[in-house]
């Protein structure tokens, strides 16, 4: 009898336990969840030129990236974006290093630059190496796009003026040539991208001349300037460019000038120290702030808005680069791995301020190109696009 009585006892001990855990369970379901932990941040590195002999780029490269991220309020697809520029000296060996730091210290997968073509190729195998997507800012060397993780944008830097050497040849009907180009990898490409395309078309390039990077008085090189139809020239940096074309303006060489990369250099505020010595002047151009579109003018003002400045080429080709990383991101989920990350690059369509982009298996975008001129519009000096090239494929690739 006693046995049954605690074993009744024991029961109803474990009854009341029973009831008090079910208790607890359904006031725990009840009361809100504890704050899921924040996202980690993307992070994304850019290797830009603050110093060295393009550093008046740095700062307008930083600007289209930093536009692009603001638009976006620094987060894709729910993830927080941390934004970590490094100054890459306008130097091979420099920008390597930053490239490593930016990898192996602060955890990177995308690095936006370096800009100048040695630097491409400096960093490029250490990119590969370590899966990092990599995104030129103005434009890209044609050796970098089998490595299959580069955005080059909007071309490579050959087929870029491929256009020029095709209108110089068939609408201004010129049939000789003399060129003169910066002496660094990049300046070779922009400069026989256009030359080639005109001899193909039968005009002769009687000379090449290649100029010092560092160079401040090219009277020695002007001198040894041949008679031809025209003199056209690629000189790296807007401050070098505007030493370069003044001094060639006053030399009283006479013959008329190409400018390749105008858009680059013709900057508006450049425009205005020139005044009217450059009205007329004819060049190449990826972009252009008279473009009238939706897209461009809304685009322009907001970088108008931030810098105070009409944008030109580094502005906008550091931003369309952002916003591509941007889209491709959103599409993986936030997913920044490289194997996910490069096949939502290469799906990448949208329209741009340059106009719509897509891509090919290299990563090589495909845009319009343009050739511009300079105006004067209601006393303002102004490139304006004059014709419109469709896209043009490297035809080393």
């Amino acid at each position: 009898m006693k046995g049954r009585k605690f074993l009744s006892s024991v029961g109803k001990h474990w009854l009341v336990l029973i009831l008090i855990l079910g208790t607890l369970l359904l006031m725990t379901s009840c009361v809100p969840g504890a704050p899921a932990p924040p996202a980690e941040p993307i992070k994304i590195g850019a290797i830009l030129d603050f110093t060295g002999f393009v550093s008046d780029w740095g700062p307008k490269c930083k600007a289209g990236m930093e536009l692009a991220l603001e638009e976006a309020n620094y987060e894709v697809a729910g993830r927080p974006i941390e934004f970590i520029a490094e100054d890459g000296a306008s130097d091979p060996t420099t920008s390597l290093e930053k490239l490593k730091k930016l990898v192996e210290r602060d955890n990177v997968h995308i690095s936006l630059g370096p800009l100048l073509g040695d630097c491409h190729l400096a960093v490029a195998d250490y990119a590969v190496e370590n899966k990092v997507l990599m995104a030129a800012l103005y434009n890209g060397m044609t050796e970098l796009a089998p490595k299959h993780n580069w955005v080059i944008f909007p071309t490579t830097c050959y087929a870029q003026t491929i256009p020029m050497g095709w209108y110089a040849y068939d609408v201004l009907g010129y049939r000789t040539m003399v060129t003169v180009g910066s002496d660094f990898t990049a300046g070779w490409d922009y400069v026989n991208g256009a030359a080639d395309a005109f001899k193909e078309r039968g005009g002769t390039v009687i000379q090449q001349i290649w100029t010092d990077m560092a160079t401040a008085d090219y009277a020695p090189y002007l001198a040894t300037v041949q008679k031809a139809d025209c003199v056209m020239h690629m000189i790296a940096g807007i401050m070098q460019a505007e030493r370069f074309e003044l001094q060639y303006l006053d030399s009283g060489i006479g013959m008329p000038t190409i400018h390749l990369t105008q858009d680059g250099h013709h900057t508006p505020p450049v425009l205005v120290d020139y005044g009217d010595k450059v009205l007329g002047i004819i060049g190449e151009s990826s972009y252009l702030p008279t473009l009238d579109t939706p897209v461009n003018n809304a685009f322009a003002a907001a970088m108008e808005a931030k810098t105070g400045m009409k944008p030109g080429g580094e502005e906008v080709n550091s931003y369309v680069v952002t916003k591509v990383i941007l889209a491709a991101l959103e599409a993986t989920g936030g997913d920044d791995s490289f194997d996910k990350l490069w096949p939502a690059v290469l799906a990448v369509k949208m329209e741009t301020p340059q106009g719509p982009v897509s891509f090919d298996q290299n990563g090589v975008a495909l845009t319009d190109m343009y050739v511009s001129q300079v105006q004067k519009i209601n006393g303002e000096y102004v490139l304006v696009p004059i014709k419109i090239y469709p896209p043009v494929t490297d035809p080393r690739l």
